[in-house]
């Protein structure tokens, strides 16, 4: 029996050290990859939303994009495996294995290199996962010793705002921003186009510029850094960043442990005069400091019964980054350029002493700060002019060393974020640390609850959930791309990790708001693709409780709108003094419009809200607005000074868009007529009938005559559309029986057909909306000065984004759908039907959740662009045929909305405006094919 006991004793005493966990397979084999060339970059994600990564046997290039589906709401990762780009690259780089993706900041063009670094630039090409290639390089020997260790673009000269924080002041949160501007050098030859230009820097240390010059073609030269003496000098890895004076800085580390920093100077050698031979650049390079024995600071080895802590000597570089000169928040001078450097261990898989070894990544730092050195003054007694202040030198640099920062994962993955304000390090477990530049402390989650910095400080974060070996952030860093040896991508959401979150206070739902709105706006003011945006609010709104009325997701979806189109300066007031022209050129009115219509279209299960359809409706009128505006202008290959519209290929795309706009001038008329016929003539006008319509039936015509931005693009339009009658009529007038017939005759004939058939002309609706205007502007004017220009701004703004009447505009509603109000005059006066009218079908418009639309929608395929339709399905059933019966169209799909649009490629003669308007979607969506 006591035998029995110490056996026991022994189960239930303390327990052994654990195994480690298991490692990421083939986690080893990339680290050495890490270690050996600094550009070993496998997965891409562009700015433009556009994700590149290679394939598992090393030699393919493959597409990714996310992609929204409209039947379930959900986004998920398209992949998208081209044969024929597939097997473009094989050829190319001659079966070799490729090594490293990157796009260039604006994110349209993408290079891509082999192990013996030759290299190839690639184009997106109208649709997101399509690309051209650009230029090759394949000149270059099959040899190791040109193999890259590091790369960098050049950034475009540009001011930029960095949004640093919000901040809540008086229940509004305030967002401030402060303008950055892209250091140089720039491609010179940029100003007018977009020119492209980037570095490399190869193993023998030889930096290879490659620029487009003033002919659009890709040139390049090849200086060497330093000459190479023994093996300890092939370089391993290298790092560039911009610095003063339109220079470069340069770091590169060496096989012998030596970091060594250049300042590089690239003279353009432009020139003046034409007739000469294009100029070559030259890069002048000065040697600045060296480091001999660059590695992690040493650490005493500590050892428990739980872990064994080696010397962070031990570790091995894997990442070398250099941070540019960055405005530092807390103080008013910028910080200075940074050298980060990360060293990795990978412990074997087996415990030394029956003691199992931990895995980490070491981050160290070194400042470059410049000092100035100055002689005794006893030297100046020296000269013949004698002289009791100090002689000063040349400037020199110093590296000062931070401290290190040691953590317990292995790093796989760096990229600098937000203007180099914040550093990402994706680890092999799958987590994802963001920290500050300037301390290189994890950003935390606080509970200030009036201040907001960025989504993680609020509280979302990337779980450690499948381990990884590659790995890419989306442009604005709240979703990730990775996979590990099978090079299957997988997709990974910043979702909500503090476990202090409860989602029915609504304080935190505040500062998400607040964080979704402060990315936002550098999303649009950079350019950047917004969708991994969008996809991680919708997956946080479906976390909300909500009761039947959606009362708490509707809340966070107004608070959003109406911030962002407050801190993107878009100018919804119009009733005043209406800007067309301002409104079609500014790009920050179809970002907002466009999150505005997809946050209330969740899904075919889920019934659209009235606002979602309001800005669907205006994003497709500015569509229209701007192609009306090219086609009216004068063609400049025209000698006699005619317009775009005297080209056949452009009067035939005005026949859609005439059609779509005269059916939705149709629409909005009978569903001011029945706003008008829900009126009781016993009880009088009663605006709570007219507010309970829009709840219940969702119908968007009277905001859209309400809201002075959808009321100048209708009206707008209706000028196009008087225009587009009395053009057809003329040719159709000017065409004389017995003569050939003119090209411009078939679509001449659409449109006289689609006018005629309208229940109102043109100028009966633009008559309307001009009335509607000179209400409003009274209704304003009479409420001065109880409503100021700044009160009727923000009027106009919740009406868009709320979707109700505000007060000062009940007179308006009551005198134009009323009782003997403006619509009932004008349709007297036009000689309107409303029977007509009621029997009429709108389904091509998609704003009705009915069954008959959702079966016309079901049997047709339609251009959303070009508004006709591409292929229809017979009544009785069957298979879709071609509407023009020229076979089955190829299609582009909207990877946000999922609007289809006809595969159209550019052909000679083409117009270049209609080829741009049609480059993106109407809702700003960038195309997949």
């Amino acid at each position: 029996m006591p035998m029995m006991m110490d056996d026991y004793d022994d189960l239930f005493s303390d327990p052994l050290p654990l195994p480690a966990p298991p490692l990421a397979l083939g986690l080893q084999e990339r680290l050495d990859e890490l270690r050996s060339v600094g550009c070993c970059r496998k997965i891409a994600w562009s700015k433009m939303g556009c994700i590149a990564y290679i394939s598992a046997n090393g030699k393919e290039l493959h597409l990714a994009t996310l992609q929204h589906h409209k039947k379930t709401g959900l986004w998920d990762l398209h992949l998208h495996a081209d044969p024929a780009l597939a097997e473009h690259m094989i050829r190319i780089f001659k079966g070799r294995e490729l090594a490293n993706l990157s796009w260039n900041p604006s994110g349209l063009e993408l290079v891509v290199s082999d192990i013996y670094g030759r290299l190839v630039v690639c184009t997106i090409f109208i649709a997101m996962n399509r690309l051209i290639v650009s230029k090759v390089w394949m000149n270059d020997p099959e040899n190791n010793m040109n193999a890259l260790v590091g790369s960098l673009w050049l950034n475009i000269k540009k001011v930029v705002p960095l949004y640093r924080s919000a901040a809540r002041q008086d229940g509004q949160w305030n967002y401030t921003a402060t303008q950055q501007e892209m250091k140089g050098p720039y491609n010179p030859w940029a100003v007018k186009t977009p020119l492209s230009a980037f570095i490399v820097v190869s193993r023998s240390g030889h930096v290879r510029l490659v620029y487009q010059g003033q002919d659009n073609q890709w040139q390049d030269v090849k200086p060497e850094l330093d000459e190479l003496s023994m093996s300890s000098d092939l370089l391993t890895h290298a790092a560039l960043c911009p610095d003063r004076g339109d220079s470069l800085l340069l770091a590169v580390y060496t096989a012998g442990k030596q970091l060594r920093i250049y300042r590089a100077t690239i003279d353009w050698q432009q020139s003046t005069a034409k007739d000469q031979i294009a100029p070559v650049p030259k890069i002048f390079f000065q040697h600045l400091e060296t480091i001999d024995d660059c590695c992690p600071m040493l650490d005493y080895t500590t050892q428990n019964q739980d872990t064994y802590i080696l010397p962070s000597s031990e570790a091995q570089l894997t990442h070398l980054e250099l941070l540019p000169q960055a405005a530092d928040s807390r103080s008013k001078e910028s910080a200075s350029p940074t050298i980060l450097a990360t060293f990795s261990y990978l412990p074997n898989q087996y415990s030394v002493n029956g003691v199992r070894e931990q895995p980490y990544t070491v981050l160290s730092r070194w400042v470059m700060r410049n000092v100035e050195s100055t002689l005794h003054t006893v030297f100046g007694s020296l000269t013949s002019k004698k002289s009791n202040s100090p002689v000063r030198l040349k400037e020199s640099t110093a590296l000062v060393r931070l401290q290190d920062v040691r953590v317990e994962h292995v790093a796989i993955d760096l990229q600098q974020v937000n203007l180099s304000t914040t550093v990402a390090v994706a680890y092999s477990d799958g987590s994802v640390d963001f920290r500050d530049r300037f301390t290189m402390q994890n950003i935390a989650i606080d509970g200030d609850s009036d201040k907001v910095t960025t989504l993680i400080q609020v509280g979302f974060g990337f779980q450690a959930i499948d381990p990884c070996l590659h790995v890419a952030l989306s442009p604005n860093m709240c979703v990730k791309v990775f996979f590990g040896l099978e090079h299957e991508p997988k997709m990974g959401n910043a979702q909500s990790i503090s476990r202090d979150v409860d989602f029915q206070d609504s304080t935190f739902s505040e500062k998400a708001t607040a964080a979704f709105v402060l990315h936002n706006a550098m999303a649009g003011f950079n350019n950047n693709n917004n969708d991994d945006l969008l996809l991680t609010m919708q997956d946080y709104m479906t976390h909300l409780p909500n009761d039947e009325l959606l009362t708490q997701r509707n809340k966070m979806e107004q608070d959003f709108l109406r911030d962002l189109y407050r801190t993107l300066s878009v100018n919804l007031d119009q009733s005043t003094d209406p800007q067309s022209d301002k409104l079609l050129r500014y790009p920050m009115l179809q970002r907002c419009l466009s999150l505005q219509a997809a946050l209330g279209n969740r899904s075919d299960k889920e019934a659209r809200s009235v606002i979602s359809k309001v800005a669907w409706v205006m994003m497709n009128l500015r569509m229209i607005a701007l192609t009306f505006a090219f086609a009216f202008a004068k063609s400049g290959n025209a000698p006699d000074g005619s317009s775009e519209l005297s080209k056949p290929d452009i009067m035939q795309a005005m026949v859609g868009l005439a059609r779509w706009s005269m059916t939705l001038n149709d629409y909005i008329v009978d569903q001011l007529f029945e706003f008008n016929r829900c009126i009781d003539p016993d009880q009088g006008f009663d605006m709570n009938t007219i507010r309970d319509r829009i709840r219940t039936t969702r119908s968007p015509a009277l905001l859209l005559l309400l809201t002075s931005t959808a009321r100048t693009f209708l009206r707008y339009n209706c000028r196009g559309l008087r225009g587009l009658s009395t053009l057809s009529s003329t040719h159709l007038d000017q065409q004389h029986p017995h003569s050939h017939p003119s090209p411009l005759l078939p679509p001449s004939h659409a449109l006289s057909e689609i006018f005629n058939n309208a229940h109102l002309p043109p100028r009966a609706l633009e008559s309307l909306f001009l009335e509607t205007d000179s209400l409003v502007k009274h209704a304003y004017a009479a409420a001065y000065p109880a409503i100021s220009e700044q009160k009727q701004q923000a009027l106009e703004r919740e009406m868009l984004v709320c979707g109700e009447v505000p007060e000062a505009l009940w007179g308006v509603v009551e005198r134009v759908v009323g009782r003997g109000g403006v619509l009932e005059k004008v349709g007297e006066r036009e000689g309107v039907s409303e029977g007509e009218l009621f029997f009429e079908g709108f389904e091509e418009l998609g704003l009705e959740e009915d069954r008959r639309t959702r079966d016309w929608w079901a049997r047709r395929t339609v251009d959303e662009v070009r508004k006709i339709v591409l292929r229809e399905a017979p009544p009785d059933g069957g298979e879709m045929q071609p509407g023009d019966g020229k076979g089955t169209p190829r299609l582009r799909t909207c990877a946000r909305c999922g609007a289809v649009m006809e595969d159209l490629l550019p052909s000679r003669g083409a117009s270049a405006w209609m080829m741009n308007l049609q480059r993106t979607c109407f809702c700003g969506g960038f195309w997949m094919v």
